[in-house]
């Protein structure tokens, strides 16, 4: 951490930029990408990244601009990887390959990782100083798609370079530009920027793994048709090169000839994979996720460049989006269900395969839930590439308030069982989360660099119409599976005292929803009690084409929860349509609404009065419900399912192309 300071401390870099990008997260799309292909670097990778950060957080050039760095390790021996990984910077992330395959190896995994707008690939040894990006930079925003540092340009300088190195160099550019006709003066240099779209295409093609990688990379941008502009640099041979001069020549020309002789590629030939499997609840089952998995597969299969959508649900009857194709393969509480889902999948053969899951997604017996979250990994190791977008995390959860564990040894044997079941998970290609805590646990407590915040979104764009019913009723309205930390026996207490209010005499309670799997009865328990209630009514399970107007009837979204676990799908929904909303005081719950935006009143989960002083305060303030619809629905709108399922498709194919 000296070096960083010290380097901070020379470029001016100020401390709030350095502190906020060392502990904030940039997001899933940052501006830049910056990817350094790293073999046996430990005794520069530091000062390396030191630079890069300072200078990326304090030039006015990039004022306002985000950046993450990708380390992409190529097998090395000497700590490189955990060197970096003890820095403890957040927008840091590492790739470690198993073992050393060549430096276009590594750059390509990188490349594939990244997800700015830009990516710049840049040495370790930072030859190339990292001040050449503003000048870069500003010939990209013209949109120019691929921007190369050159030494062989008249106003670059070279310094500390070898008489056999300067011979080398000087001699492949000339082959190059007579072999392949190229007018590019310095294929070699290992400092290039490229828009996000021009990286997917051109390393997606990429076939070297060498440090010829380079000029292919170049030739493929060249017959793609993208425009390549060359900026003179200031280059420095650093000592301690891993390059052999001769070795790298011979490969070079080896690669030199290849490309000759290839037929001229087009990008639609190396077009990403566009058949795509979700595992998935779908309704009218009682497992929760169902409607969400139903939204997500439908807009996923409305997305560009999708052409195929199988969804592996729950055998027996589903509801299928439009565009989806259905395959009942697998059983809520079934021990065979990892080995029926992997027979489905691979009878059909997707590229790869998004799991919709949470920890009880595949049963409420412990043994079945347990079996069934090996699925991701059995997948993969059948050679099918997987994301999985968790839902929930066992660290999280009350797990006694969720129905599993009624004693404190249980609940400690089911964490440890949780603990290892969440490192079986993270053996997927990708793991994906709704929750930015969650990002923070799986990287921190469990080590994972393949873990990514995708925001849950909501179902649909709707228009905005208001925040009251149409027809001037007054409901509370609370929706989903109830039974296990959804309670609703605070509710009915806190509404009980709310209608002797004669300003509240008619307003009226609605239960819009089913039993939770782990609560069975719950339900029918809980209306035998209301009998003597008025204004409560209890809906049952909901079609999918009558939520629209159930939110909108209500006039309040109320969400009884005593703890949660993970996002949450109705409060995404009450967003969607206007509503104004109460929400519990519970960390993951008002994370979640402080983060997305949403406004709501709190209320104490452990207290009755609260959660009736909360209701209170809705239900006789109109300009707060309109204000509070107002803010809710751009929320929500602002994140709609179709853009996120578009990000879904971005981990689906970078999965499947590592």
């Amino acid at each position: 951490m000296a070096a960083l300071r010290f380097v901070s401390e020379n470029l001016g870099m100020t401390y709030e930029n350095y502190s906020s990008w060392k502990t904030d997260a940039v997001g899933e799309w940052p501006d830049l990408s910056v990817v350094i292909p790293a073999y046996n670097e430990a005794q520069r990778i530091v000062p390396t990244i030191a630079a890069i950060a300072a200078h990326l957080s304090s030039s006015a050039n990039w004022a306002g601009e985000s950046f993450e760095i990708i380390v992409s390790d190529d097998g090395s021996t000497d700590g490189t990887v955990a060197l970096v990984r003890l820095l403890g910077l957040r927008n840091v992330r590492v790739l470690s390959a198993e073992k050393n395959q060549g430096k276009g190896a590594a750059v390509a995994a990188g490349v594939r990782a990244a997800t700015g707008s830009y990516v710049l690939i840049t040495d370790a040894d930072l030859s190339t100083p990292i001040s050449h990006i503003d000048e870069m930079f500003d010939v990209a925003r013209t949109g120019v798609p691929v921007v190369i540092g050159s030494r062989g340009l008249d106003d670059a300088t070279e310094a500390n370079k070898s008489g056999l190195r300067r011979t080398c160099s000087s001699t492949l550019r000339w082959l190059t530009k007579k072999v392949l006709g190229s007018e590019i003066c310095d294929t070699q240099c290992g400092f290039k920027l490229f828009e996000q779209s021009a990286a997917s295409d051109i390393f997606t093609a990429l076939r070297s793994n060498d440090f010829s990688f380079d000029m292919e990379a170049l030739w493929l941008a060249n017959s793609f048709g993208y425009e390549v502009v060359e900026l003179p640099v200031t280059w420095f041979d650093a000592p301690g090169s891993t390059v052999r001069p001769f070795r790298a020549a011979a490969s070079f020309l080896r690669q030199l000839v290849r490309l000759r002789v290839m037929s001229t590629p087009t990008p639609t030939e190396n077009r990403p994979p566009a058949s795509f499997g979700v595992v998935t609840a779908l309704p009218p089952s009682p497992t929760t996720l169902n409607e969400y998995g139903f939204h997500l597969t439908g807009h996923l299969a409305n997305t560009n460049g999708v052409d195929d959508v199988i969804a592996f649900h729950e055998a027996g009857h589903a509801t299928l989006p439009s565009g989806v194709r259905g395959v009942g393969c697998w059983t809520f509480n079934s021990i065979l269900t990892p080995f029926r889902l992997l027979v489905a999948i691979r009878r059909e053969r997707p590229d790869a395969v998004l799991f919709n899951i949470h920890f009880t997604a595949f049963g409420n017996d412990k043994i079945a839930a347990g079996l069934g979250l090996l699925s991701p990994a059995l997948v993969r190791l059948s050679g099918v590439p997987t994301v999985v977008l968790l839902h929930n995390l066992v660290d999280t959860v009350d797990l006694q308030a969720a129905g599993f564990g009624s004693h404190s040894m249980v609940e400690r044997a089911l964490r440890s069982i949780g603990f290892v079941l969440t490192k079986v998970l993270l053996r997927a290609d990708r793991v994906v989360t709704t929750m930015p805590n969650y990002v923070d646990i799986l990287r921190e407590d469990y080590g994972a660099d393949n873990v990514y915040l995708t925001p849950h979104g909501s179902f649909e764009e709707t228009p905005w119409r208001g925040s009251e019913p149409a027809d001037g009723g007054r409901r509370i309205l609370a929706f989903g599976k109830f039974g296990t930390y959804k309670r609703l026996e605070g509710l009915l207490e806190a509404y009980r005292s709310l209608v002797t209010d004669p300003a509240f005499e008619n307003v009226e309670l609605v239960i819009a929803g089913t039993d939770s799997p782990n609560a069975v009865g719950y339900l029918a328990e809980i209306e035998a009690t209301t009998t003597d209630l008025p204004g409560v009514s209890f809906t049952g399970y909901v079609e999918e084409e009558d939520v629209e107007a159930l939110f909108e009837s209500a006039s309040v979204v109320v969400f009884p929860y005593t703890s949660t676990t993970g996002s949450s799908g109705p409060l995404h929904q009450a967003g969607a349509f206007g509503r104004p909303v109460v929400i519990p005081e519970v960390g993951d719950f008002i994370g979640l609404v402080e983060e997305e935006g949403f406004a709501g009143v709190p209320f104490d989960p452990a207290s009755p009065d609260s959660l009736c002083s909360a209701l209170s305060e809705v239900m006789a303030n109109p300009q707060l419900r309109a204000e509070h619809g107002a803010i809710n629905h751009a929320a929500a709108n602002s994140l709609p399912l179709a853009d996120i399922a578009t990000w879904h498709q971005h981990h689906l194919v970078a999965a499947a192309s590592q």
